[in-house]
């Protein structure tokens, strides 16, 4: 196989709660930035929605002024992202331990202060690396047979769905693999692979704060395990 080095582009993790009212937005902004140590150093966001905008809408947005680190919280879920776009440096193993302190925080705050049940939870993780030719050649010489059908292909994707259980709840882990293109004219230079990780949306519980821990690093287990058995090498 190409060698490949895997480097985090994106990572999001979405609490799903019941509908929450926004009455001082600027106070809750105000919290969450207090509860990860004033991480959402940027300018915060307000949207001044009317009440009967979808529930999905956030309402507060936050991020840090680089910006890596970000947040969007509607009346249904709360979403936590660290992102590097462009060409990102750092390992998962780099990252993990300060975005899991900052998301257990905010989680804290949403079952402790705010007195919302957790009902559902989610990781999405986005790995990127570049390879030696194409990423297109490498998914199908390692993953589709050589098959000459496949083998010009201009972009290449492969998803797979496995169904398990994880600490007595079931969940979905999605596993994708991507070619990846700068621009339609350039090579097809780099490999995305993204894992989701979730609980189903038909089985809704109330999550405790030492559930919603396990379930996030356990996740992060689950996923550093598939790429050495998926591509043979560490995340």
């Amino acid at each position: 196989m190409h060698k490949l080095k895997f480097l985090i582009q994106n990572i999001q993790s979405a609490l799903f709660i019941e509908n929450f009212a926004f009455r001082n937005k600027l106070g809750i902004a105000s919290e969450i930035n207090k509860c990860v140590s004033d991480l959402f150093d940027g300018d915060p966001t307000m949207l001044d929605v009317p009440p009967e905008a979808p529930p999905e809408i956030p309402r507060i947005l936050l991020k840090d002024s680089i910006p890596n680190y970000s947040l969007n919280f509607s009346p249904i879920r709360l979403d936590f992202f660290y992102n590097e776009p462009q060409k990102p440096e750092k390992t998962l193993d780099t990252l993990k331990d300060d975005y899991l302190r900052y998301l257990f925080n905010i989680a804290a705050l949403v079952k402790d202060g705010y007195r919302l049940s957790i009902t559902r939870v989610a990781i999405i993780l986005k790995a990127l690396s570049d390879v030696e030719k194409s990423s297109n050649l490498l998914i199908h010489e390692n993953f589709l047979g050589k098959k000459p059908f496949f083998k010009d292909s201009y972009s290449l994707e492969i998803h797979a769905l496995e169904k398990t259980t994880m600490n007595g709840y079931d969940i979905n882990r999605w596993f994708r693999i991507k070619t990846v293109r700068g621009k339609p004219t350039e090579e097809d230079n780099s490999l995305l692979v993204e894992i989701d990780v979730n609980t189903l949306p038909e089985k809704p519980r109330d999550f405790s704060l030492e559930e919603i821990k396990h379930f996030f690093n356990k996740s992060i287990d689950l996923i550093k395990t598939n790429f050495p058995n998926c591509f043979g090498i560490p995340l």
